[in-house]
């Protein structure tokens, strides 16, 4: 129903997009396995970092906590690790030295782009399997999703 301009939605008729979302991303990061690609599989705790300090450079352990809805002792363990095996640096902050800032590495950098190569290409096989119409759906839904993803976010 309408409101103004905004459009409520009964969380009746937003559970199954929640469920099919929820499955839809466990799918599609199980459908290649990374090993194949000569990658170390990530554990998705890691990978929900990995990307938010790729999108947030130069984000804290603190604040990434926050963001992620997390603990900040898992965040930091979970940073270690990832800083051990390489994919994430960590650096002083000029403006406190006691915080680290983290980026990702150019190690990520390049296995984010072989994963996301795999991981479009059997996307792209599925939608060319598709009626026409569903596929566009499909394709033209992703800006509304990236918007609903950062909505969501910030409720958290």
């Amino acid at each position: 129903m309408y409101c103004g301009d905004v459009i409520h939605h009964s969380s009746q008729a937003s559970a199954p997009l929640a469920s099919v979302l929820h499955d839809l991303s466990w799918t599609i990061q199980r459908l290649d396995p990374v090993e194949d690609l000569g990658i170390e599989r990530i554990p998705a705790p890691e990978l929900t970092i990995l990307k938010e300090v790729d999108r947030n450079p130069g984000i804290s352990v603190r604040v990434m906590a926050e963001l992620l809805a997390m603990q900040p002792s898992n965040v930091s363990t979970a940073v270690r690790s990832l800083v051990d095996r390489g994919l994430l640096k960590r650096t002083p902050s000029a403006a406190d030295r006691r915080v680290a800032e983290l980026t990702v590495t150019e190690q990520m950098v390049r296995n984010r782009t072989r994963i996301e190569a795999a991981w479009s290409s059997r996307i792209n096989q599925a939608l060319e399997r598709l009626p026409e119409d569903a596929a566009a759906q499909l394709v033209s839904a992703a800006p509304a999703l990236a918007l609903l993803m950062d909505e969501l976010r910030v409720q958290a």
